[in-house]
């Protein structure tokens, strides 16, 4: 009999438990929530710069993908040409016919010149393309967003200011619309002085190329009378330079000679420029 109680007196209690409601979450106290946001924003400080240091690898690579691509571009234009490489034909100094000459550093970014805010002709007049634009021109180098380092975005010739691909949407005056590369290609020169324009390009043929030497590299200035600023030097925040070589090969340079001479470069569109720009070449050849 007490044995059938005792059951009976734990199946009330246990049912009575159940329906009492159950003991509700502690609320966090000021202190505890401070502590929580002082953990959050302290994660945070550790976390955000290696994301960012992720993405700026990410675009690092993307970039040198871009110039190895520029470079297999270039060698298949050239074995179609009898091994001519593409040239430049900005400038007083290809007038008459004559091509492949250099004024200034910033005339191998020239891609394209013609009507302003207008779409980039795949069949337009070869008079019209300089420099990498004959890649386009002859279906060698996809939309032309190779033609662009993804960490220029927002910077002077960067692919934003050309959308929708290919459209020579940078205004000159006249009514002219022209499109840049991000890149500086090929832009060695023959006796590069400080008084000396319009110099013939180093490398006119594959024939002429120098083994392990400097092919094309991140444009590091802007053009029209600006000097250095670190905004126009797209990895400016990693210390270096995605540099294209003679044999194909890509390497990012922390040349430190490099770094302390773009410091003080000067209006690329002079002559003088020509002589610092072929230094700051040469030492960054000596990290291959």
């Amino acid at each position: 009999m007490n044995m059938f109680m005792n059951q009976s007196t734990y199946f009330q209690r246990s049912n009575q438990r159940l329906l009492e409601p159950q003991n509700q979450s502690r609320a966090f106290t000021l202190t505890e929530l401070a502590v929580v946001i002082v953990t959050i924003a302290v994660l945070t400080a550790l976390v955000l710069p290696a994301l960012a240091g992720v993405a700026n690898k990410g675009g690092r690579a993307q970039c040198a993908n871009n110039l190895r691509q520029l470079y297999v571009a270039s060698m298949m234009y050239a074995n179609e040409y009898r091994g001519w490489l593409t040239p430049c034909t900005v400038g007083a100094g290809n007038s008459g016919g004559r091509v492949n000459n250099l004024a200034f550093l910033d005339y191998t970014l020239y891609v394209y010149e013609g009507t302003a805010n207008a779409p980039v002709p795949t069949n337009g007049t070869y008079s019209s393309f300089s420099n990498l634009g004959y890649l386009y021109r002859n279906g060698l180098a996809g939309n032309g967003l190779i033609f662009f380092c993804p960490d220029r975005w927002g910077m002077q010739y960067g692919a934003n200011n050309f959308l929708p691909l290919l459209s020579a949407n940078l205004a000159f005056s006249g009514g002219q619309g022209v499109v840049m590369s991000s890149y500086a290609f090929n832009p060695r020169i023959v006796g590069a002085t400080n008084a000396v324009q319009n110099i013939a390009r180093r490398y006119q043929k594959t024939s002429d190329l120098d083994p392990h030497k400097l092919f094309a590299v991140d444009f590091f200035a802007s053009a029209g009378g600006s000097s250095f600023s670190p905004i126009n030097m797209p990895h400016f925040r990693e210390g270096g330079w995605n540099v294209l070589f003679t044999d194909g090969s890509v390497q990012f340079s922390r040349n430190v000679a490099a770094n302390n001479l773009i410091q003080n470069f000067v209006d690329m569109e002079t002559a003088s420029a020509n002589e610092q720009a072929d230094q700051i070449f040469n030492f960054l050849e000596l990290d291959h």
